[in-house]
Parts: structure tokens; sequence; C-alpha cells
């Protein structure tokens, strides 16, 4: 294994020296900052050389697995006839007309009772089967998705290979997928090709926010950071200008703390600060700070009330110019609830994304899956708790970037089972 390390003033020159020197398929060994800015060890991928030494035996253990899987589908359908045949029989049982009780005036209620019990015993049966076929039908979906799965693994090996190391970085499958099927058709099917289309695909803000000013609201879940990063933007801004050219609203009312918490960064750089109950108040600031060059809103959090304040304010207001709205995620959170999160503020106008939190993520694939899918331009990484230095512009190729580190870094080995399981359902669900 050739290890090396590398040293440069910043991340982007740092990685762009390892891809000159190994190439896209480097391993990340360790990163960490210096006094004189990062240093890198890398090494070339220790797996690539196995990998192709192994396709063939790969290939043939998984030709020799998909027989004994056959075998199995085969035996599981042959269960599952039986069981239909002993549901459909049971049945037909229970819509045989029963015998009637005698007719005779001194019969007592015991018939009755006998009869009742003969009409509900086929019922239960009937429960009992239907149960048991369920879970015929569960395995028999199983050993279909390891069919599917290994077939798919000894026609495309590259493409598995690929899709493997994707979601291993915390992409999600529809992505990962829509990736391997755009470098299949540009006839280049390889890592460095996957990077280039996602560099293309995610979009960042061509312009600083802070630079261009403005009234700009941060938007999003309660917790995730928005009052620190409100905080983290407006210090920036004071360095670059004056403290006399921004303002700060918390339409926030009902949380003391976060209120304390923003008036607290605003005291330490002598920026104002105010509170804004309901949307006359806050159209009222607005326009009282038309000659503000940056004004930031912190906002409460996702209930009814924020979102349409959002709506609203995108729209505009006679006196005060438009509202953009930025988006709020923490990069720890799981894909589903990032989709989540996206869905709840759809009817908002968002401008781009800030990511926080990346310091606690173990992933990013999953946040670039987000943006891609919404549409997002990425603007901002929150890296920490600390003011105002934990807070950087980013653009595509240096979150991409991070996405690898960070996924060779917390690498953690997939259960391979469960991998094949959840992928072949994909796969036979799509085909």
């Amino acid at each position: 294994m050739h290890i090396k390390r590398f040293f440069a003033p910043n991340m982007r020159q740092a990685m762009n020296a390892v891809r000159q020197e190994h190439g896209d398929e480097a391993v990340i060994l360790s990163t960490k900052q210096t006094a004189d800015g990062v240093e890198i060890v890398a090494a070339l991928d220790p797996e690539a050389l196995a990998y192709q030494q192994n396709v063939q035996e790969t290939a043939t253990l998984n030709a020799a697995q998909n027989g004994d899987s056959l075998n199995s589908a085969i035996r599981f359908e042959q269960q599952a006839m039986l069981t239909r045949e002993r549901v459909a029989n049971a049945y037909d049982a229970q819509q045989q007309p029963a015998a009637r009780p005698s007719a005779n005036r001194y019969a007592t209620a015991q018939p009755q009772v006998a009869y009742a019990e003969s009409v509900s015993a086929p019922s239960a049966q009937i429960e009992l089967m239907a149960q048991e076929l369920q879970q015929v039908r569960s395995l028999l979906e199983n050993q279909l998705s390891s069919l599917a799965w290994g077939h798919s693994e000894v026609q495309k090996p590259e493409q598995i290979a690929l899709l493997k190391r994707l979601m291993g970085l915390g992409f999600g499958w529809e992505l990962s997928q829509s990736l391997l099927q755009q470098a299949q058709d540009s006839a280049s099917l390889d890592w460095a090709s996957i990077l280039r289309l996602l560099e293309q695909s995610v979009t960042s803000d061509e312009r600083d926010l802070l630079d261009r000013g403005g009234i700009i609201a941060l938007v999003g879940p309660t917790g995730v950071g928005k009052t620190t990063t409100i905080a983290k933007l407006a210090s920036r801004f004071v360095m670059r200008n004056s403290a006399s050219d921004i303002a700060l609203i918390s339409t926030d009312s009902y949380k003391i703390g976060a209120q304390a918490q923003l008036k607290l960064f605003a005291d330490l750089i002598q920026v104002p600060v105010y509170v804004a109950a309901n949307q006359g108040e806050l159209y009222s600031l607005l326009t009282a700070m038309a000659s503000k060059k940056l004004v930031l809103i912190d906002t409460a959090g996702m209930s009814q009330k924020d979102l349409q304040l959002s709506k609203q304010l995108t729209s505009g207001h006679q006196g005060v110019n438009m509202v953009r709205n930025y988006l709020v995620m923490s990069a720890a959170t799981q894909l589903s609830v990032m989709r989540d999160i996206v869905k709840s503020f759809g009817e908002v106008v968002l401008k781009g994304c800030i990511l926080t939190k990346v310091d606690e993520a173990t992933q990013l694939g999953n946040a670039l899956t987000v943006l891609l899918e919404s549409e997002l331009p990425i603007s901002y990484l929150s890296t920490g708790q600390r003011v105002p230095e934990d807070i950087e512009k980013i653009h595509a190729r240096d979150l991409i970037d991070r996405a690898i580190v960070l996924g060779q870094q917390n690498s953690q080995n997939i259960d391979e089972q469960a991998f094949r399981l959840g992928m072949g359902k994909e796969i036979s669900n799509a085909q």
C-alpha cells in the first residue's frame, strides 16, 4: 500500500493534490487541522486489485448460490400452493349449510349452541391458514429477491460495486441508480465519471448571501441551529462591513431562551435585535429597516404559523423588499427525515440550503441526495459551535470531497445479507 501525507492551506487544495497523486480511487486515511492549514494522509485503494482478481470467483460462487436459491424458491412455491388449497377447502366447508336444529317445539337451546360453534370453527381455521400463507409469501419474496440480486451481481459486477460504494456514503437508492444509468449512457462507467456527474448536478450559490445583502429568513425545524447560524452570519457580516448596516429579527415570541441567546450574540457585536410577535409587527420592522444592507430573520421552527408566515413573506409587501428563505437542516439527520422536512416546506419558496452540525454527521450522502432531489442550492456549512469560525461558504466539489472523506473515515461494514435482500426487492420491483 502506497501511503503519503499531503499538506495544503485548505481542504480543497489538499484534495486536489491527492487526486493528482493517486487519482479518484485514493483512500483517505485521516485528516487534521495544522498550524499552516490541512494535513491529509491518503493511500491507493487497497481493494482495487483484489476486486478485479475476485470478480470471476464471485460470479462462480453467486451462480452456485443462485441454483440453491432457485430450488428453495420452488419448494416455497409448492408449500404456498398446498396452503392455498387448505384455505380453499376450509372456506368451502364454511359455505356448506350446516344441519338445522329440529323444529320440535320441545327442542332446547343446546342444538343452537352446537350450530353456532360449527360455524365459528372454520373461521378460526381460515385465519390461522391465512397467517401461514402470509409467512410463506414473505419467505418466497425473500428468495426471489436473493435470486434477482444474485443475477445482477453475476451480470453487472462493476455496477454493483459502484452501487455499494455510493450507498456506503449515504446516497439514496433511487439517486444511486440514476447516477449509474447516466454514467453508463455516457459510455464511461467508473468512479471518476460518477464524481463528475455529482459535481455537475449539485448546485451552489454563485454569490455569497452576505455580499448580496437584503432580507434573509432562516427557516427549518426546531433544534437544527438556526439561531447560532444567524449569529455566525451576522458576525461575519460585521467583520466585513459595519454593525450599523445590519439588524436581527426574531419571530419566535414563545421561546424566550432563543431570544436571549440571539440577544447575547448581538450584544457582543453591537447589533440591534427586534422581536416580531405577528405579521403586522414584522412588516412594520422591515419597513423601518429599509436602509439596512442586511436583515436576518430567525424563525421559530416548523409550526403551521411559522410556515404560513414564511410563505407570506416570500410574496413581498408594500414598502418591503422580497424576503429570501433559506432552509436550515442538520447534516446528522436521516435521509427519510430530511425528505419530510423539505416536503413540509413545499409551499415556501426556498432560495437555498444551509447544512448545520456537519461535525456530528457520519455521512453526507443523505444531504447530497436531498439537495439533488429538491434541486436546492447549497450555500453554507456549519461545522461546530464556535462563532463565527465554524461556518463556511461551500461549493459543489468541496461538498462532494467532504462526503467522500467523511464516508471513508466513518466507513461501516454493510450487512451483506440485508443489503442483498433489500436491493433484490428494489431490482424485482423495478423489472
